[in-house]
């Protein structure tokens, strides 16, 4: 089993091989040694960091095949409130991992779309299962809607109900026949 280090103040584990040389956490700048950290963590107290509600998640970084100079590097964010994408800079953070990245301390980012100012720091990894806002009107374009009305109250025609007309009408029931859908609201076939 590998060693870890976790940080006393805010609680995050960190591989011990990514995290040997570091002298503070780089969530909550609590430092690792036993003397500063009485210290730190008076400052720290001022500065709350909610890993829980933050004001954007990374979901993409713009890799080292892409651009070789970090400063032409990119940050893909998307606001927690609008759900717009926004690109940052990759030099506006400090420290930058595949869990979270935590931008630097005279950096003041706001989205793009909704002007919501980020005042948490640590902007975590989008969860698997963050869906977009209005994810139920893309679903909704999928829908079979009626060609006449645009309605989605529709019923599927059956088969038996295909039979039976043919038997009642015989040749002229070949417009109910070949159709599939019944629009409730119109009517109409199709």
């Amino acid at each position: 089993m590998s060693k870890k280090i976790v940080c006393e103040s805010c609680g995050t584990i960190f591989p011990f091989e990514k995290a040997k040389d570091f002298t503070v956490c780089p969530v909550c700048n609590a430092s690792f040694d036993d003397e500063e950290n009485e210290a730190s963590s008076t400052n720290n107290e001022k500065e709350e960091i909610d890993l829980e509600h933050p004001d954007m998640y990374f979901y993409s970084i713009d890799s080292e095949d892409k651009y070789e100079n970090k400063n032409l590097r990119d940050i893909w964010c998307q606001c927690t409130t609008c759900r717009e994408v926004n690109t940052i800079p990759y030099n506006y953070f400090y420290f930058v991992t595949s869990e979270y990245v935590k931008l630097k301390d005279d950096v003041e980012i706001r989205c793009e779309e909704c002007g919501k100012v980020v005042t948490n720091p640590v902007i975590p990894k989008r969860p698997d299962g963050w869906r977009e806002l209005d994810m139920w009107k893309k679903d909704y374009d999928n829908l079979p809607k009626c060609p006449i009305c645009h309605s989605t109250k529709i019923h599927k025609i059956s088969m038996t109900n295909k039979a039976a007309f043919a038997l009642a009408f015989g040749v002229f029931a070949v417009g109910h026949v070949s159709k599939t859908y019944k629009c409730d609201i119109c009517g109409s076939k199709f």
